[in-house]
């Protein structure tokens, strides 16, 4: 008995062939990933120079640095520091280098940081080249999620989608950290309703240049809040604050989505980046109360698996369970798929076999519930059905 999968040669190497009664026809929709013009760059020069700032703290507790004289690792975190005010990071001089890499001076000596594919020469990904790679692991429509590493996007992404239709959909960044959160409630009906941006990406992270006093569930964002509900957008949640401690960060921001997402029964919102920050599912995994959350009929999660377990081997049999228990306790209509490429196709595993996790290896699943994870909630969600 001949238990290998069907092939066919494609003339630049051989590809698994479904076989049709395990074909997925219905669109593929990756809901996390980039398009970028170069970091630290950005629309004025404030923006620039607080990119830079986020990619500081991003890269804060990287334990891998290589000196540039002569190339030697060096394996230490070499600008951490005790307290989780952003405005006491030390100066280094972070700044952009080339092939994915970042690069900072501490007492004199450079180093430099690889925090991307080093494919990127220029620390850009402009729209082409992401086409590109969804064409090649079968992604229809990539959704662009807009942290604030990535500059100012709203515009960048709405020029994308004119110029490449059907292909993006763009989450609309606001400033999370102003105090007028009626100026930034018309920066998002601006983002939506010029350059066409379907969702609104709300990060937590931001708010540590307001010290982190603010809270979601403040009265402050209900200026915000009451134009998503008039827009009739979801929102994408990113729940890491990145504080010294992850875990005690994390779950003060679960609490307060516990309380939002109760008085905001009629808002739809996505918890994004695989539900739990990497640096401590292994720690935690999924708390009890981000589960009851997750349960609520407004509330989905995005299946972010390959970046959860890169130190085992794929197709990743512990995340395959960690999927499984996920569809037992909240269902398969709540999952989305995402990738965040480009970032993940350098470190975790190919675009392709991100997709092929869930299309190929997560039996337990049948092919519509795998068609629902890879594109059908997701279409659901944002109305792509028009």
């Amino acid at each position: 008995m001949n238990d290998k999968p069907d092939m066919k040669y494609f003339g630049g190497g051989w590809e698994r062939v479904q076989p049709s009664d395990d074909r997925i026809e219905s669109k593929i929709i990756d809901i996390h990933c980039h398009i970028f013009k170069r970091f630290g760059t950005g629309s004025d020069e404030e923006y620039a120079r607080r990119s830079l700032m986020f990619w500081q703290y991003h890269t804060r507790d990287f334990t891998t640095f290589w000196r540039k004289e002569d190339g030697k690792r060096v394996e230490e975190m070499l600008f951490d520091y005790p307290s989780d005010d952003i405005y006491a990071m030390p100066d280094v001089q972070f700044r952009m280098g080339k092939y994915g890499q970042g690069e900072v001076t501490i007492d004199g000596v450079d180093y430099y940081v690889l925090f991307y594919p080093p494919g990127l020469e220029n620390l850009d990904a402009i729209p082409r080249r992401m086409i590109a790679e969804m064409d090649i692991a079968e992604v229809d429509i990539g959704v662009l999620q807009s942290d604030h590493v990535y500059g100012d996007v709203n515009a960048y992404y709405g020029e994308a989608r004119r110029a490449h239709p059907g292909r993006f959909v763009g989450l609309a960044q606001v400033h999370e950290w102003e105090e007028d959160q009626t100026a930034e409630a018309n920066r998002l009906e601006k983002a939506v309703v010029e350059h066409g941006n379907r969702g609104l990406y709300f990060s937590v992270e931001p708010l540590s240049l307001n010290h982190y006093l603010d809270h979601i569930d403040d009265s402050k964002f209900d200026p915000l809040w009451n134009k998503v509900r008039q827009l009739e957008i979801p929102i994408f949640w990113y729940l890491d604050a990145r504080k010294q401690d992850r875990v005690a960060g994390f779950m003060e921001r679960v609490a307060e989505l516990d309380r939002w997402s109760s008085a905001n029964p009629d808002i739809p919102s996505v918890i994004t980046h695989g539900i739990v920050p990497a640096a401590i599912i292994h720690e935690i995994g999924i708390p009890d109360s981000v589960l009851d959350i997750l349960k609520r009929p407004n509330v989905y999660a995005e299946v972010l698996m390959p970046a959860k377990w890169p130190a085992y081997e794929y197709p990743y049999v512990e995340g395959q369970e960690m999927l499984k228990a996920l569809c037992d306790d909240i269902g398969v209509e709540k999952l989305m798929y995402g990738s965040d490429m480009p970032f993940s196709g350098a470190f975790w595993c190919t675009y392709r076999q991100s997709v092929d996790f869930i299309r190929v290896h997560c039996d337990f699943l049948s092919v519509d519930e795998k068609a629902l994870v890879l594109g059908g909630n997701a279409a659901r969600l944002l109305d792509l059905s028009t």
